[in-house]
């Protein structure tokens, strides 16, 4: 039997005599370079057993549960949000040694962790997650932009070849420790905008050439994949986009087009990738299926970029590729077979044409509107697609008031101009309502008005005048609207006169407090001598703080602090400024000359 065999190294050891066990493994393991566990798992896949007795205490372990759960604790909270694992088994197990707390050898302690289904491996394992599914073509679609590995460096000036030449970003030159040579083609970059329909798998690809993601590109890509193609048949503006939280696309001019095309935004939650899976198989078939045939084929601009891109596609999409199957692997049809079932009955609704761009781009550059309830309830508004104002009833909707502000945005899919009106709740959450304009007869009357002589009509009680009547109702019970505003004219008392308002403030009882004395003045006691012997005084007295700005002014400079505390001291008339500017100029005095009590 060949040495080489670990069928050979077995019988080995099963002839070997007392002690040579030992020196037959360190002779195997150097014959067939492996180390002594992987030389006995290789033996063991053979059914060979050494004959060794099982410890009694085998799969037991010195280490408390208490340490062995903050072991795995320390090991769960190192998990960065990428995914990236920063602590390991040696590190948390000096921690915890550091805390007083009990443990093995490393070794031992991944053993220990995997037989609580907490090793290093199962704890890095992604969170279980769940499939979703789209409701039809056109449902949801997911965008989500990335840098191309390609750029296109402007030719030298010297040579005679015309337009660009295409490059690829070397990552062994490009990474993140030189961002200088980032820099250098940071004006030059391809940006690789994806959207892919969740329900069909069906892929849209366009290339822009920018520092970065930008609103203006963001806006073009979604107008561009939603617009009707000539001899394309995937269009129409999707119920529901799903993107990152990106810069581009949290802007408010792109949610105000969204809005007003009745998409609803879902931004996935960060760190979680999964939650739009979908675009991010369509970014990576776009790079394994397209952009590789690239280096074998250049082309010379973004432009030819984008007309070689449109070409894959469409091909890739009705699964037209020589000599390549490009079924979807979930429905196993051709992407663009599955996006066609939107012309079948049960998904004809999800068919939503896409407005007049420039419609959209004027959506894109006005700021969120908002207007005033009018007293009869309606607000008015200027639609974009008739171009002309319409008058729109708001008195239906909950939590409206006369005078409060709204917001409002045109709807510009569909026939009808309708406007979506957001009221704010008592709660100060903001619910959407989709209004249609009024209609009006020649005369220019509202052709739901009542007719007079025939019927008429108010209009419905808003939400503060149900409260209000639901109050008076509590106030007058047993009683109709009617013989409330009765009873409310003859001044009836409320609460059929049950209610006690002010007669049980007799009965509270009072501290007893002791009168303070006071000082009688009499013509010989010291308070009255001051005032009959105060000085008398002629002419006007001066408010505080005309003083202050007469005083000012005549010293031809501002009062300092100490200045103008003294003069708040002063009662002073007109004629004694004089004497006030003579003290200030030779300094003030520490016992004003002119203080009395004011």
């Amino acid at each position: 039997m060949n040495a080489l065999s670990i069928e050979y190294w077995a019988q080995q050891l099963d002839n070997a005599g007392h002690g040579q066990k030992g020196t037959i493994r360190e002779e195997a393991c150097k014959t067939l370079g492996l180390s002594k566990d992987a030389l006995y798992r290789r033996l063991k896949s053979l059914g060979w057993e050494s004959g060794k007795a099982k410890r009694s205490d085998a799969g037991s372990t010195s280490m408390s549960d208490e340490s062995l759960e903050v072991m795995v604790s320390l090991l769960n909270q190192s998990v960065r949000a990428n995914g990236k694992r920063t602590m390991h088994v040696p590190v948390a197990k000096s921690i915890l040694a550091a805390n007083g707390y009990d443990s093995v050898s490393p070794s031992q302690i991944s053993r220990v962790l995997a037989r609580h289904n907490a090793s290093i491996h199962m704890l890095d394992k992604a969170t279980p997650h769940t499939q979703l599914r789209s409701l039809g073509p056109n449902h949801v679609h997911q965008v989500d932009p990335s840098y191309c590995l390609l750029y296109y460096p402007p030719e030298r000036k010297n040579r005679k070849v015309k337009g660009y030449r295409q490059s690829y970003m070397d990552e062994s030159h490009f990474y993140a420790n030189k961002p200088d040579n980032l820099d250098s083609i940071k004006n030059l970059r391809v940006w690789r905008y994806v959207l892919t329909d969740h329900f069909s798998g069906a892929v849209r690809v366009k290339y822009y050439q920018a520092a970065g993601e930008t609103t203006a590109n963001l806006f073009d890509f979604l107008m561009w994949c939603w617009s009707v193609h000539d001899g394309s048949a995937f269009m129409g503006v999707p119920e529901m986009l799903v993107w990152d939280k990106g810069s581009a696309n949290s802007s408010k001019a792109i949610k105000n087009v969204l809005k007003s095309l009745q998409v609803k935004c879902e931004e996935h939650k960060a760190g979680s990738p999964r939650a739009k899976g979908s675009v991010e198989n369509g970014n990576d078939l776009v790079e394994t299926q397209f952009e590789s045939r690239l280096l074998m084929e250049p082309v010379s601009s973004v432009d030819e970029l984008n007309a070689t891109a449109w070409a894959w596609q469409e091909a890739y999409n009705a699964n037209k590729i020589k000599g390549q199957k490009c079924f979807h692997s979930r429905h196993k049809m051709p992407r663009l077979d599955a996006w066609l079932m939107i012309y079948q009955p049960e998904y004809r609704q999800r068919l939503r044409q896409l407005p007049d761009e420039q419609i959209c781009r004027l959506l894109l550059t006005k700021e969120g509107e908002t207007r005033k309830v009018k007293g009869d309830l309606t607000v008015t508004y200027r639609h974009p697609i008739t171009k002309s104002q319409l008058i729109y009833d708001v008195s239906a909707l909950e939590h409206i008031l006369n005078g409060m502000t709204i917001e409002v945005s045109p709807v510009i899919v569909g026939e009808s101009p309708d406007l979506m009106v957001g009221i704010k709740t008592p709660l100060d959450d903001v619910v959407y309502h989709q209004v249609k304009p009024l209609k009006f007869d020649v005369a220019g009357f509202r052709i739901d008005a009542p007719v007079i002589g025939e019927r008429y009509a108010s209009q419905a009680d808003n939400a503060t005048q149900n409260a209000v009547k639901a109050a008076d109702r509590l106030a007058y019970p047993n009683m109709s609207d009617e013989d409330i505003a009765k009873a409310k004219k003859t001044k009836a008392a409320p609460f059929n006169g049950k209610l006690v308002a002010h007669s049980h403030l007799k009965n509270v009882e009072h501290e007893t407090r002791i009168a303070p004395k006071g000082e009688t003045i009499t013509p010989d006691s010291p308070v009255a001598k001051q005032i009959t012997q105060a000085p008398k005084r002629k002419g006007k007295v001066l408010d505080e703080i005309d003083l202050r700005i007469i005083v000012a002014e005549r010293l031809g400079r501002a009062l300092r602090p100490t200045e103008v505390e003294w003069l708040q001291s002063l009662v002073v008339v007109e004629t004694e400024l004089n004497n006030v500017l003579e003290q200030l100029h030779n300094g003030i005095a520490e016992t004003p000359v002119l203080k009395m009590a004011r």
